[in-house]
């Protein structure tokens, strides 16, 4: 019994220790990843940020929120709104389908819908027909695949390459086109509840309305 337990525990302890270091090295990394996020948070509120260049202030927001697209003025508009982190998360997904709107400095001060509504509507309806036309081969197995078997014999590999290649394409094409329609209505609920949602921070508005008396 001895023995068994001594066995056991020669095989057990290791394990377990090495499972401990894990989970230890974990939580430091964690504390370590919080602590940088923390930091980046205090160089982006800084006021000697602004004295610095725009390449220099565009990587550290780039930095801040681990996006090489965002810039710093999209950045410095989402910080005037509580839960930030959120709102760009959500808003580098779907940043290519929106167009920022910017005062007289070259600030961003909204947004707005890169592309009209017509075009949702057509890959909706291109969507529509190429999966339809392109899952035909798939529903008239049997006969599609006689098809291919006569242009063998006949000697047509082209119409085989045809047969083949073009409901691969016209899937692909309806896949592009459920995409746009997904980033699309994607940028409509980002927007909606971004406006309607969003509550500007205390800090935020104190500030703007400062700028305002000093502008006026």
């Amino acid at each position: 019994m001895e023995t068994a337990l001594k066995i056991i525990g020669v095989l057990i302890v290791p394990i377990l220790i090495v499972i401990l270091n894990n989970r230890l090295a974990k939580l430091k990394h964690d504390r370590e990843i919080k602590a940088e996020f923390l930091k980046l948070a205090e160089d982006l509120e800084s006021d000697e940020l602004e004295k610095r260049s725009t390449l220099y202030k565009d990587r550290l927001a780039k930095s801040a929120f681990n996006d090489d697209a965002i810039t710093y003025s999209e950045v410095k508009f989402f910080l005037n709104y509580e839960n930030a982190d959120l709102w760009v998360r959500d808003y580098v997904k779907i940043r290519g389908m929106l167009e920022r709107e910017r005062d007289d400095a070259g600030e961003v001060t909204g947004f707005k819908r890169k592309s009209h509504w017509i075009k949702f509507v057509f890959a909706l309806v291109l969507y529509g027909v190429c999966a339809f036309t392109g899952l035909i081969p798939f529903v008239i197995m049997n006969k599609y695949i006689a098809w291919m078997v006569s242009s063998y014999e006949k000697g047509m590999p082209l119409m085989i390459v045809l047969l083949v290649a073009i409901p691969i394409i016209l899937l692909v094409v309806a896949y592009l086109c459920l995409r746009y329609t997904e980033k699309y209505a994607s940028c409509g609920i980002f927007l909606h509840d971004f406006y309607k949602v969003a509550f500007k921070a205390k800090g935020a508005e104190e500030k703007n309305d400062s700028e305002v008396d000093v502008a006026a």
